[in-house]
């Protein structure tokens, strides 16, 4: 193999993508069944358990819960109408909510909303910008999240604050060595990853009128931040790769951009409730989907590239409304709702290749009551939601440029099973 195509193979190797935006699992099907039928439009009438990812208000209701889940969602995401290789995404949800009455009519609640996928902690991916490749729903749906929430509410107000957390890969890398001495050929080689904490603040009000009901949420943006450096030292006789090569890859992963949303949920009949929510994503702070890489070589040879790097992204803010209905009749629950999400990426016109389209959500679901079991009220809730993107066809000014000419389209179905606990 020639020396140029073994520093492009390392290149093309090495380059990151995936500071893939619309946000985590939890913040695209919902945090439990209910919410998922619902399309997310729960903001002012969302389950306490799922507080910490709806409205950290709504913690501080009254006993305790806990909720377990488990959803699947099938990601049929296509370009020139050929199935693209993105992973179907999956995994648990764990909901706990407590609640006490204290004092002077208040209500103190805490609550801890987690998902965890089935195949990692969190996914770093590994795709040239150049590449098409689906900013909304890759990395940024293979991830655990871990929401906070603490409510305090007296009357009809409500107010919580919390923090929503994710992890940093950092650490001082990898090393290599790879040497020969009297006694022959030798490596070693060390391995230092450190996993760091990094938190998003939550602010979420509510106020709870009987019939008419209003909550808002703040949320701050978070990603997976990558800092990883290689540092290989080979030093053999008569070796053309002898001397040092040193990496470094710097980078944001699975990004969930920062939100407000502002909803209200209305009660029009016997059982019958109609819920609403807007909701503001800011895209247009999101970070580059691919990482920057440096290399810094001194050996007998020498790469055809040794640094890529890729500007600002240009997303664009985005609004996203979302309807609901829910009916409920004694122990049973039907809801339905609607989601239009605008796509925040820009036409494609450059070298990278970003594929994303509009994106139109349907929810169904239902519920029903399980009865009370050694002092425990018990329910379990069953949800469906399809997504479909409407075809989006690229077409760059230059058919020189990679991927000059592209369509996305595709569909998402996915599905979420919860059961719940609650102590009274």
């Amino acid at each position: 193999m020639s020396a140029g195509r073994l520093w492009g193979g390392l290149v093309l190797a090495i380059l990151l993508a995936s500071g893939r935006a619309e946000a985590t699992a939890p913040s695209t099907f919902g945090h439990g069944a209910r919410s998922a039928a619902l399309v997310r439009a729960d903001v002012a009438d969302a389950d306490p358990a799922g507080a910490p990812v709806q409205n950290a208000a709504l913690a501080a209701a009254p006993g305790a819960r806990v909720r377990l889940g488990y959803g699947y969602g099938l990601l049929d995401l296509r370009i020139d109408d050929r199935r693209a290789d993105v992973a179907d995404v999956s995994g648990l949800d764990l909901g706990v909510q407590v609640g006490f009455r204290l004092p002077a009519s208040f209500f103190l609640g805490f609550a801890l909303a987690a998902h965890v996928p089935d195949a990692q902690i969190a996914k770093i991916g590994f795709r040239p910008g150049t590449e098409p490749q689906f900013v909304r729903y890759e990395a940024a749906l293979q991830r655990a999240t871990f929401d906070l929430a603490l409510a305090l509410r007296r009357g009809p107000f409500a107010l919580g604050i919390g923090a929503a957390l994710a992890l940093d890969m950092g650490g001082e890398g990898t090393r290599f060595e790879l040497g020969q001495d009297a006694e022959g050929t030798y490596a070693d080689a060390a391995s230092d990853i450190s996993l760091a904490y990094r938190a998003a603040p939550i602010v979420g009000l509510a106020v709870d009128l009987g019939r008419v009901a209003f909550g808002a949420s703040l949320r701050g943006g978070l990603g997976v931040s990558v800092a990883v450096d290689s540092d290989v030292r080979i030093a053999l006789a008569e070796n053309p790769l002898n001397g040092t090569t040193q990496v470094r890859v710097r980078g944001v992963s699975g990004y969930d951009p920062a939100r407000f949303v502002f909803g209200a949920r209305a009660k029009v009949g016997s059982g019958f409730s109609v819920l609403g929510s807007i909701e503001w994503q800011g895209y247009s702070d999101a970070p580059p989907p691919v990482a920057d890489v440096s290399l810094d070589v001194a050996l007998g040879t020498s790469p055809g590239r040794t640094e890529v790097r890729f500007v600002a992204p240009n997303f664009r803010d985005v609004l996203v409304p979302r309807l609901g209905v829910e009916w409920t009749t004694g122990r049973w629950a039907v809801r339905a709702g609607y989601a239009l999400s605008p796509s925040p990426v820009p036409p494609q016109r450059g070298f990278t290749s970003y594929a994303d389209a509009t994106r139109h959500a349907v929810g169904l679901g239902g519920g029903v009551g399980l009865g009370r079991v050694w002092g425990v009220d018990l329910r379990a809730d069953l949800a469906a939601q399809v997504s479909f993107l409407a075809e989006r066809a690229e077409e760059k000014a230059s058919p020189a440029l990679p991927n000059a000419r592209y369509v996305v389209s595709g569909r998402v179905v996915h599905g979420a099973l919860s059961v719940e606990a609650a102590f009274r």
